[in-house]
């Protein structure tokens, strides 16, 4: 999937996964040695996000369900714990860098293409 900034017109990925099954969900990132350009990992409903076992950083954006970014998280190393604001609705999971490279900001909206209807339903 590919996720834009509309307020900065720029791009946060192209090939943004969706863990979309419990397995998928569980597994999140463990077991990959990095997020190339491009990649990430985005969560539906997720209260909170962790690095536990992850080999890497990676920067967290939360999201309500109407794209707006509630909460950014950068360059969150392995073993920590991040907590989403109570009206978040997606979680991201994307290289670091990628949050200050796009400008990314609090309140800043989200488009996720063709797929973002399919997402909320």
């Amino acid at each position: 999937m590919n996720v834009r900034n509309v307020e900065r017109e720029s791009s946060l990925g192209e090939a943004i996964e969706v863990a979309a099954t419990a397995a998928q969900r569980a597994r999140g990132l463990l077991g990959r040695e990095c997020l190339n350009d491009g990649q990430g990992l985005m969560f539906k409903g997720c209260s909170s996000l962790h690095t536990f076992f992850m080999s890497f950083a990676i920067d967290i954006l939360f999201v309500d369900k109407h794209g707006k970014v509630l909460k950014k998280a950068v360059a969150v190393h392995p073993f920590k714990l991040v907590r989403a604001p109570l009206r978040a609705y997606y979680a991201i999971e994307l290289p670091v860098g990628v949050i200050e490279n796009s400008g990314t900001q609090v309140g800043d909206h989200l488009d996720f293409g063709e797929e973002e209807y399919a997402l909320a339903a």
